[in-house]
């Protein structure tokens, strides 16, 4: 079995199955539009006040971190991504300046117009950078999803980590700001302050909550 999954990830061609049973539930390996979801099914995040952001793969001694973006309030968070369970935002502002600052550096491999996103030949850089939120604006972590435009090799493939390495404290930055009735999309099957029965057992919980709409007379019990 092992063998096969292999196989098929070096094929690109691993099914929805294979690819949620491998690694752990923060660390496997995907194609990114397995869980693409339409935004406008979901809320629109922003930040309260601008603020600099967590620092990304903070791996002592060997990496003191990558340094992102600062956020600002003038960005627009919306939900791209619905990774088992949970929630990714992306903000096209936020990928523009993401893409400059790398553009600009001594080792870039891109271009200032790979960055001009309103062109159908802008290819961006080679990770899109997203949060993971909860419902109630609370960022936890970053996901750095493959550019598919600019990997010709295995290019649907990204490794999902989620990314909690830097200084993520003093939650939630984010609210809501539009299409806030549809927050209710939202459920959380995740305890991300690391407590409670969501963190021990999460599989457990979500099968529990898709149960309900199935099993009215679950809804009387409690967990």
């Amino acid at each position: 079995m092992t063998s096969l999954l292999v196989a098929s990830l070096l094929g690109g061609c691993a099914s929805y199955e294979n690819y949620i049973s491998a690694g752990t539930e923060d660390n496997f390996v995907a194609d990114d539009n397995i869980f693409r979801v339409d935004p406008e099914d979901y809320p629109v995040f922003a930040v309260k006040q601008d603020r600099a952001a967590p620092l990304a793969n903070v791996i002592p001694p060997i990496s003191d971190g990558w340094e992102m973006p600062p956020f600002k309030k003038e960005y627009r968070w919306e939900v791209t991504h619905v990774v088992k369970g949970r929630y990714l935002i992306g903000s096209n502002g936020y990928d523009y300046v993401d893409c400059m600052q790398y553009a600009v550096t001594p080792s870039k491999n891109i271009s200032i117009r790979d960055c001009d996103f309103s062109s159908p030949k802008a290819r961006g850089r080679s990770y899109f950078s997203r949060i993971y939120i909860n419902p109630n604006g609370q960022a936890y972590g970053w996901e750095f999803l493959k550019n598919q435009r600019r990997w010709f090799f295995r290019e649907k493939l990204t490794g999902f980590k989620l990314d909690n390495t830097g200084d993520w404290s003093g939650q939630p930055w984010f609210e809501c700001v539009e299409r806030c009735e549809k927050l209710a999309n939202m459920t959380n099957y995740f305890d991300d302050a690391g407590t409670g029965f969501k963190a021990r057992y999460p599989i457990i919980y979500k099968r529990y909550i898709d149960l309900i709409p199935e099993q009215p007379w679950i809804q009387g019990s409690k967990m």
